[in-house]
């Protein structure tokens, strides 16, 4: 126990949580260049670090790896998922031989209450950690190497903002570069939406560079954190690295043509707001059809959909896309599905049982500790959630043998017979891209390619 007890990350955590954690380790070791979180190990395994260094990596906004930092004896990674969904994009290789102690996040997941002093000590690796990948996966930000960026974690004030509420005000004053850590914003001028950004993402820098009033409304669609680095402390980082003025200098010109594109473009910004409406952004991609490529009744896909599900999960002609200057086949269908809301998911609010779980590749899922209840299906803004009666345990009882039987066992354990019968048991029900099967059915029967899961970006400009 005095191992643990000498690591960084397990200060102050008393001896008798230390007995506890090493009933739950296994000794590892791997050699250089070998993977230690990546791919399919999310969400898997918590590491603590006894000997030898690794990389800890995340992927920016646009796709390009940053380097995190160099965790040595006495760290730890892989606690993301025990507190939130925003690591998957997190890798760590081995930069030396490593000797690691690891532990089946299932199981430490279930031995948090009985760890107090650590689970604390791990949240607050956790909360220093989101704030460090915030500033790595921002593209500007991310260049920066992990010295200057952890330099900057210390001047950024967290501020959080609920569901619908402004976050800046057109013709307030320039006060700060914001940084959007968890949520999706929409830019908004004279009451029109024209553009939305999310996690990784920021705002706040026109006025700053122009040293002029804030332009547009900023306004939460998600509940919404945002880290704010006061506006003196960057203007101080970008007269120390004037690359970065130029590269924000872009990206207001940018924004400012997108803006234009929005105000003159009646169609295109009609389109943005659909999507807004409809929740086309809230997730990072979408299942499309080219109903050109339909033949004529055709609707294997949701036939397919049911078959494998006993419940149609998603629906043909749902939001109807043009595309012009492509003819017939410029008309697209974004069907009516689950959107996999990557940031604050209203049925993940209102399930009184954190039914809901994150995959590692991003899909959000219905678990076995759905009751039924049904709390969520109202949540949806996109009515994608529905109740499915689930299977009889007995078929061969029939209709009053089942009956009958919930009535003696109900008697059994409770004297007084229920007025009304019983209701079959049911849970929640959604698209969750066919988790557990080798493939997607609706996508497999699609006998001309019509149907697509497509990324978002490649639907609209962001």
């Amino acid at each position: 126990m005095h191992v643990l007890g000498a690591l960084d990350c397990l200060r102050g955590v008393p001896a008798n949580e230390h007995a506890r954690l090493l009933d739950l380790c296994v000794f590892r070791v791997y050699p250089v260049g070998a993977t230690v979180l990546g791919q399919q190990k999310h969400g898997l395994y918590f590491f603590l670090v006894l000997s030898g260094t690794l990389q800890l990596r995340l992927r920016d906004k646009n796709g390009r790896e940053v380097l995190m930092g160099i965790l040595g004896r006495g760290d730890c990674c892989g606690e993301g998922p025990l507190f939130g969904d925003y690591f998957r994009q997190m890798s760590a290789l081995a930069q030396s031989n490593c000797q690691l102690l690891q532990i089946p996040l299932s199981e430490l997941r279930g031995a948090l209450d009985t760890l107090p002093r650590f689970a604390a000590a791990l949240r607050q690796v956790y909360q220093r950690r989101l704030v460090e990948c915030t500033l790595a996966r921002v593209p500007l930000l991310g260049q920066l190497s992990p010295t200057e960026r952890l330099a900057l974690v210390g001047l950024l004030q967290p501020a959080h903002y609920a569901r619908g509420s402004l976050i800046l005000r057109q013709g307030s004053p320039a006060d700060s570069l914001y940084l959007i850590e968890t949520g999706q914003v929409a830019i908004e001028q004279a009451g029109q939406t024209i553009a939305t950004l999310s996690e990784g993402d920021f705002f706040g820098e026109m006025a700053l560079l122009t040293s002029r009033p804030h332009h547009t409304d900023v306004r939460a669609l998600t509940p919404t954190d945002v880290l704010a680095l006061p506006g003196a402390e960057f203007h101080r980082l970008i007269e120390h690295r004037p690359d970065l003025e130029a590269q924000l200098r872009a990206e207001v010109e940018r924004r400012l043509q997108n803006g234009a594109l929005m105000r003159n473009d009646s169609a295109r910004a009609r389109e943005l707001q659909l999507a807004v409406t409809r929740g086309m952004l809230r997730g990072s991609h979408l299942f499309v059809r080219t109903p050109e490529l339909c033949p004529p009744g055709c609707r294997l896909c949701e036939e397919a959909c049911l078959e494998r599900h006993g419940q149609q999960r998603l629906h043909l002609n749902g939001v109807p896309l043009e595309r012009p200057g492509n003819g017939d086949a410029g008309l697209l269908d974004v069907l009516d599905a689950c959107r996999q809301c990557n940031s604050g998911p209203e049925c993940v609010e209102a399930c009184p049982e954190n039914a809901f779980e994150r995959l590692p590749d991003g899909t959000l899922v219905i678990t076995d500790r759905c009751t039924g209840c049904g709390a969520c299906v109202p949540a949806c803004p996109y009515d994608a959630i529905s109740m499915r009666v689930l299977p009889d345990p007995h078929p061969g009882r029939g209709p009053l043998g089942t009956f009958l039987h919930k009535l003696i066992d109900s008697a059994r354990r409770h004297p007084i017979i229920p007025l009304q019968p019983p209701h079959p048991p049911q849970r929640a029900d959604k698209c969750d891209h066919c988790h557990g099967f080798a493939d997607r059915a609706c996508l497999s029967r699609c006998p001309t390619g019509s149907l697509r899961l497509v990324p978002v970006e490649e639907l609209f400009t962001l």
